[in-house]
């Protein structure tokens, strides 16, 4: 097959590294996979001639990215060719990209709730499946750096987002219906944090909110999502600060203010993604916030492929999915984080263990390989 891939933006180079992985798979698999710039001024002409070097089989972008949402001279229509797109975040965040007029699409999504609300609730017909992230695992006859020889304890690389009490606070700017009806969300997803939110916010929003129109549920599912990123965040790293931990990207400083104990956290600033790689084969405990709805995250399949252990909070995809042992899971409060890390790192033999486990683990089932395997069977099914 001949897919044609799209290049956008990209946060530190995390996301053009995920394309150009998934590139090397499909490649490997026998594939031809030539990347295009979306954002480059010669963008249409590298795509026409793209179109004119070959048959095409697929075009392919992450979240969005080459989406053509026009109903009239719509390109993938008049090629008769589809558009596969990866959304890397929940689909309610896309909600107006979901239905397109382009008749031969496929969407994965890497948060497996989605199944549920778009094509069980809503039972909408664009062919929807489930993609959990993944990473490249080390060339065959490579090692992973000795565990003896790792002199990172715990990292961390992303991002420090806004406070989440502030986020919280700045509710009141909606109005108080608005408000309570935020806070009233909220207390549903902490008492149940593993049920779907869509299902949360319908049924606490009724009737300003119902699962039959995702626009409706948008404006509440992106204000909740983005505190409940940033406060499980906080919470994870807070917790971890008078441990010692790396912390890298930028915005960290307001964070370690916050703390209310001794700092043993050492801050490195913003990183590329392959500098981050390079950290990451160094270190032990690679630390990971994720929403219990989300399902994976790059990161977690990143350290596993470099050896370390996969310290995550929980989610409920990986509650389901990952054998005992393979990464630590903390509960989704994280009142259990500095007891679970202690463990880990008092034990080195048990880090090791859960390291070793976590990447035959991700060596059996989540490299780009895989990954490329499965979007080549779902076009050639389409």
């Amino acid at each position: 097959m001949r897919f044609i891939l799209f290049r956008g933006s990209s946060l530190y180079g995390s996301v053009d590294r995920m394309l150009d992985s998934l590139a090397v798979a499909l490649t490997a698999q026998g594939d031809a996979a030539p990347i295009i710039d979306a954002t480059a001024p010669d963008y249409i002409i590298r795509l026409q001639q793209a179109i004119t070097d070959g048959p095409v089989d697929a075009f392919l972008g992450f979240s969005g990215i080459g989406l053509d949402q026009r109903a009239e001279g719509n390109l993938y229509n008049a090629l008769e060719k589809p558009l596969v797109s990866i959304y890397l975040d929940p689909l309610l965040l896309y909600w107006n990209q979901v239905a397109t007029p382009i008749r031969r699409r496929l969407i994965f999504t890497t948060a497996p709730g989605d199944l549920d609300y778009w094509r069980g609730k809503l039972g909408v017909p664009i062919p929807l499946k489930h993609l959990p992230h993944a990473a490249t695992a080390l060339p065959a006859g490579r090692a992973p750096v000795p565990w003896a020889a790792r002199d990172i304890e715990l990292l961390h690389a992303g991002t420090a987002p806004a406070n989440p009490a502030a986020l919280r606070a700045a509710w009141t700017e909606h109005g108080p219906k608005v408000e309570g009806r935020l806070n009233a969300m909220l207390d549903a997803h902490d008492a149940d944090p593993f049920a779907p939110l869509p299902d949360i916010i319908a049924r606490v929003g009724h009737p300003v909110t119902a699962l039959a129109a995702p626009q409706s549920l948008y404006p509440y599912f992106q204000t909740l999502d983005l505190y409940l990123r940033a406060r499980v965040r906080w919470r994870m790293i807070l917790a971890l600060l008078d441990r010692p931990l790396t912390l890298v990207g930028p915005g960290w400083e307001a964070v370690v203010a916050a703390a209310d104990g001794p700092v043993r956290a050492r801050l490195l600033g913003q990183k590329s993604a392959a500098e981050v790689a390079d950290l990451t084969a160094r270190t032990r405990l690679v630390v990971n916030s994720c929403t219990p709805y989300h399902g994976s995250h790059e990161r977690l399949f990143q350290a596993m492929a470099a050896g370390a252990v996969a310290f995550s909070s929980a989610t409920a995809w990986l509650g389901v999915t990952a054998p005992v042992g393979v990464l630590a899971q903390a509960r989704p409060d994280l009142g259990d984080v500095p007891a679970l890390a202690d463990s880990l790192l008092q034990d080195p033999a048990k880090a090791q263990a859960m390291a070793e486990a976590g990447r035959a683990w991700f060596e059996g089932a989540h490299t780009w390989v895989h990954r490329a395997a499965t979007i080549r069977e779902a076009v050639a099914a389409l």
